[in-house]
Parts: structure tokens; sequence; C-alpha cells
């Protein structure tokens, strides 16, 4: 719009300039010819007035001649020169008029002349032409403009839409931020609740590991080199009761020990090839992958038998698995190393 405005104001600068080129050329021409007409109008009018004079004279020229002539012939000699002398007056007075009707009409002729090398007439063609270049640098600043108000209009639109996006925007990211800080909180909450429960002291709280398991159970590992789980972890397990069934601090040996008296303590008790398990019938089984199965019931003489509970033991002699005597196998309790990562394939 800018451009087709610098293009209209310099179009019709050049043409106010040929039209006031055509109006000093009009009114020059004008003048010129005003002039003329005021010399050729005062000439004709001294014409007009010489010529009916030099007819009046031309009458009395012939009048005095045709007189002389009757003169003559009558007999009265005497008047003839007389009246022939008069038509001579008249005649030379004829003449002199006709002469300056002559020099009155060339004067005519000369000033038109005059008029016409002095003051052609005007040519508006460059005129004509820097106002046809004017109207369509115009047309062309009209139709920007007008495009520019609609373009202007849409942008107004949309800001305004946007606008009231972006307040929507601001409202729900508000809302969002109020929420997650709910939700922090929360499981800020649960986090401190679980390391109360599990009892990690507050210097390995920060990056300790809290992970939940589908059974139910949480397992906590805290007090590794870099991160909570980090080389030289410690490990607390807690049941879906909250309970701890297992407790280890970082750097601790693995092993039965850290099982706690709330989970699987009773391994402790537990001896490898033995048919009794903490006063109780059992069956040992060892595996080719190196781990080890007991199988224990409250009476009788088979570990595995009706409604016996079912331990694991890994090739280090840790427990990854426990369930209980009588306990529905989807109930059991994993109480898992970190280090087993196929221990849901038991």
């Amino acid at each position: 719009m800018d451009s087709a405005w610098q293009e209209r104001c310099s179009t019709r600068e050049e043409m106010n300039r040929e039209y006031e080129a055509m109006q000093s050329s009009s009114d020059h021409y004008r003048e010129t010819w005003d002039e003329y007409g005021r010399t050729r109008d005062y000439n004709n009018s001294r014409i007009e007035a010489l010529r009916a004079e030099a007819d009046h004279e031309h009458q009395e020229m012939i009048r005095c001649f045709d007189q002389a002539s009757f003169e003559y012939e009558s007999g009265d000699k005497s008047m003839a020169p007389v009246y022939a002398e008069e038509g001579r007056e008249h005649k030379e007075r004829r003449d002199e008029l006709n002469t300056e009707v002559s020099t009155l009409i060339q004067e005519i002729r000369d000033a038109k002349t005059n008029a016409e090398w002095r003051a052609p007439k005007t040519d508006a063609s460059a005129f004509r032409r820097a106002r046809e270049a004017f109207m369509g640098a115009k047309s062309h600043h009209e139709a920007a403009q007008a495009k520019f108000k609609r373009l202007k209009d849409e942008r107004d639109r949309l800001k305004a839409e946007f606008d009231s996006v972006q307040a929507e925007h601001e409202h729900l990211k508000k809302a969002f931020q109020q929420k997650l800080e709910e939700v922090k909180t929360q499981n800020q909450r649960e986090r401190d609740r679980a390391l109360d429960q599990a009892g990690v002291r507050y210097s390995e709280r920060k990056d300790a590991k809290i992970v939940k398991k589908p059974d139910g159970t949480t397992q906590i590992y805290h007090g590794g080199l870099g991160k909570g789980d980090g080389y030289g972890h410690g490990h607390t397990a807690l049941d879906q009761f909250g309970n701890k069934t297992y407790d280890r601090d970082a750097f601790a040996e693995h092993g039965h020990q850290n099982f706690t008296n709330d989970g699987a303590n009773t391994c402790k008790t537990l001896a490898v090839g033995t048919d009794m398990f903490d006063g109780r019938p059992a069956k040992v089984r060892h595996r080719k992958d190196g781990r080890t199965d007991i199988f224990f019931t409250d009476s009788g003489n088979y570990g595995d038998g009706l409604g016996h509970g079912h331990i694991v033991l890994d090739r280090d002699g840790s427990t990854i698995y426990m369930r209980d005597r009588w306990q529905d196998k989807s109930q059991g309790q994993y109480l898992i190393d970190e280090s087993k990562e196929d221990h849901t394939k038991i």
C-alpha cells in the first residue's frame, strides 16, 4: 500500500506539472490571440467605415464624370472641366481609402501570422497521458488500500481469537500448575510415607528410588553411588500392607540376614539339604540353573503336600520368592533382590 501511495503521489505531481504547463500555454495562447482579435476587430471596423466612404467617393466620382459629360454635350462646355476635376478628386479620395483598407487588411493578416507563430494551438496530449497514469496509480492504490483494510480486519479478528485462546491457555496453565503442585505434594507425601515406613535415613532420601510392583509390594533402593540405585545401593522391601520384609543397608552383604521379623526371617533357619524348615516337614529341590525350591507344610511327611508353602532361593542363597502356607499363588509375596531381573519367570 505504501508503494502504491508513493506511485500515486509521483504521478499526481507529474499530472500537476503537465496541467500547469498546459495552462501556461493556454494563457499565452489566449493572450496572443486576444491581442490579434483586438487588432482584427479594430481594423475590421475601420475597414467597414473606409469601404463605406470609398463607395460614397466612387458614386460621387461617377456622378461628377456623368455631369461633366452632360454639360459638355449640352453645350455648356465651361462647366464640363469643373465637374471633371471634381470627379478626379473623388476618384483620388476613393483610391486613398481603398489603399488604407488594403493596409488594414494586411495588418490583420500579419497579426494572424504572428499569433500563429507566437502561440500555436495548445497540445494537451502530455497532460492527458499524465492524467491517465495518475488515474491508473490512483486505482492501484485504492485496490491496495482495500486489500490492506481486509487484511487488517482479518488480523484484528485473528488477534482477538488468539487473545481469547491465550487467556484460556493461561487459565488452563494455571489450573494445570495448581493440579501439578497438588500431585507433586501428594506424591511427595506418599514418598515420604514409604520412606518413613522403610526407615530410610534422611541423607539417602533425596536420591532414593521407589518401585511399586503389580503384586502391591514396594521396593526402595537407596544409598547407591551417584543415584539411589547406583553401585552399592541399599534395598528395603515393603509388603502391600506397608510392613518391612527386607532391609539391606548400602554396601551391606546380600543374604537371608536382611529379611525382617515382619517378613520372611524364618528363612534364616533353613539349611539347604535338610528335610525340615522351621520345625516343619520340608522338601528341598535343586534346579539346574543353581536356584533352590523349598516346599514346606504344617504337618505330614512331605513338604510339598496339600496347602504347602513355597520359597525360591537364588544361587547366592538370597530369597527371591516366598508364598506362605495355604496362601493363594496369586497372592504370593515377591521378596526380590534388585539384581534378579527375571524374577517374574519364577
